[in-house]
């Protein structure tokens, strides 16, 4: 049935799929209610569907919360997205890039992300307050999110992301469940913020979040950011005599931490 409304909207509108630009479209409702499931969607959630496309999962989600905000970047799939919401009162459809607006206050996100913004995608949720984000993504990357420190994909991603979030694989996903089937496979991510354990914790997470500024000015900010909840150096002064202490190194703490490699955070980690 969902397979057929999605055909019949992508020829009432005249609308290509192009695989290449992750335009496949999600067509199994059981896997669009595991999805809403593992984000733990409920009546009184405000949840974000980014790269909504016909609105598949939209919809569902719709009958699960309070309010939906439809993101979508591209403007061939609007018409057919407010016709497949048009009777849905709940459903607000933002057009715009998901990586550079302004979210509305939501509590859940339940998505099939377009591919290409896995990565910045999650930069952008490090700082945001949630409850809870399941994700469709591919298995690589889902993999990557959630290897063990002593594996071999074991990336610079997955130390940040598991700085901030638990992170759980729920299952793969078959490409058949899709129009048109993509070429990998693609799993269910959850993401569940958490707070810094400890200290050294904290201002790494301060210094992460700093991703423009050197290295040596994210510390500084940083370890005087976390004297608020922890024994750390209120002042310029005490910040710079404690990282001048640390033995980081002249080179990496001139780097942009943006730039800084796994190696490099394991250092600044360590040293902390």
């Amino acid at each position: 049935m969902l397979r057929e409304e999605t055909v019949r909207l992508l020829e009432k509108h005249s609308i290509t799929l192009e695989t290449q630009l992750d335009e496949q479209q999600l067509v199994d409702l059981g896997v669009i209610e595991r999805l809403i499931e593992s984000a733990e969607v409920n009546p009184g959630d405000t949840a974000l569907d980014i790269g909504a496309g016909l609105g598949n999962i939209t919809v569902s989600l719709a009958g699960s919360a309070r309010r939906v905000y439809a993101v979508e970047k591209n403007p061939k799939f609007l018409p057919a997205l407010r016709e497949r919401t048009a009777g849905l009162g709940n459903v607000v459809i933002v057009h715009g890039d998901a990586l550079y607006i302004g979210f509305p206050p939501f509590t859940k996100i339940a998505s099939n992300l377009p591919y290409a913004i896995c990565e910045p995608l999650n930069q952008r949720l490090l700082p945001l307050q949630f409850e809870r984000a399941s994700l469709i993504v591919p298995e690589s990357y889902a993999r990557t999110l959630t290897a063990y420190p002593d594996d071999q994909g074991y990336t610079k991603l997955t130390l940040v992301a598991n700085a901030f979030f638990r992170i759980r694989h729920i299952e793969d996903i078959e490409p058949e469940v899709y129009l048109p089937p993509p070429r990998i496979t693609t799993s269910i991510l959850t993401l569940e913020p958490r707070g810094a354990e400890g200290r050294s914790e904290d201002i790494l997470r301060r210094v992460i979040l700093q991703a423009d500024k050197k290295l040596k000015n994210a510390l500084r900010e940083a370890l005087i950011g976390s004297s608020q909840t922890f024994d750390a150096p209120e002042t310029k002064r005490e910040a710079n005599a404690v990282i001048g202490s640390m033995g980081i190194g002249h080179t990496i703490l001139e780097k942009r931490v943006s730039r800084l490699s796994l190696t490099d955070l394991k250092k600044v980690s360590g040293c902390l």
